[in-house]
């Protein structure tokens, strides 16, 4: 009966540190979800912007341009 308490009191440990754990991981989680939201709005937003395009997207550099595939 005694190994049954003993086990009992190993899982209730571990269910307690499992909690904590789990509660910091989710914690990080969303923050990390809202940085990279934060940083994909002000990415779009940046987007906005001419002057800032043109040098951020390839594709904005090279319109109206013709293509010459020995200079790539």
């Amino acid at each position: 009966m005694k190994r049954k308490d003993d086990t009992s009191k190993r899982n209730n440990g571990y269910e307690e540190l499992f909690i904590i754990f789990s509660g910091l991981a989710e914690k990080w989680l969303i923050r990390a979800v809202l940085g990279l939201l934060a940083l994909l709005i002000a990415a779009q937003f940046l987007l906005q912007f001419p002057a800032v395009r043109h040098y951020l997207v390839k594709v904005e550099q090279l319109e109206g341009n013709s293509f010459d595939r020995t200079r790539h």
